[in-house]
């Protein structure tokens, strides 16, 4: 009698088991320590066993994964998850990309100011050539500019009036006033710059 109530409790405990064994296989997510949404998760995004377990292995959740947090910092997914295997959380690549995208920015600034510099300098350059007197006036020598620019004013002047009414282009304004004030206007700036030059390296 004693054996045959051993033998039906070994036959009980034989069926717990393999329900409790048939139970593990429908939840697979508890042998990797998942939730059952993030085994839907998992499923539902198509991700391979194998990359879960490199997920979990180096810290990162599937929700986080799915989220694609390596996008919006135009970084590749592969070095995004370097540098979380490296120890670095979420918070600290984005406060690093964007360190790094403000560097590039202030850069960016510092050399279009540079630009910008050079560009009024060649501009100052130019005006003082093809506008007589701008420059003059400009830096407080008033009387000179006006000088200049009335000159390049008559002579243009004179050069439209005299070709409308000759019906021929007016050379003589041109050649004679305007080019001459040019020259001049630009040998001008050129003087007081060097000027300029030399007061700064007496100093």
């Amino acid at each position: 009698m004693g054996n045959k109530w051993l033998i039906v409790v070994m036959a009980v405990v034989s069926l717990l088991c393999v329900k409790v064994a048939a139970q593990d296989e429908n939840r697979p997510w508890e042998r990797l320590g998942l939730s059952q949404t993030e085994w839907r998760l998992i499923n539902d995004n198509n991700i391979k066993m194998s990359k879960v377990e490199e997920l979990l292995k180096d810290g990162v959740s599937i929700g986080e994964y799915i989220q694609k947090p390596w996008e919006p910092l135009n970084m590749t997914e592969t070095k995004w998850l370097k540098k979380r295997r490296s120890g670095l959380t979420t918070y600290d690549i984005a406060s690093e990309s964007q360190a790094k995208d403000q560097s590039w920015k202030k850069d960016m600034n510092n050399d279009a100011g540079n630009d910008m510099r050079q560009v009024s300098k060649n501009g100052e350059m130019f005006s003082s050539l093809f506008l007589p007197g701008y420059y003059q006036y400009k830096h407080n020598h008033k009387v000179k500019g006006i000088i200049m620019a009335s000159l390049a004013g008559g002579a243009l002047t004179w050069c439209t009036v005299g070709s409308i009414a000759g019906k021929n282009f007016e050379v003589i304004p041109i050649t004679f006033v305007l080019v001459p004030d040019m020259v001049w206007s630009f040998i001008d700036y050129k003087v007081t710059k060097n000027n300029e030059r030399k007061a700064r390296q007496a100093k």
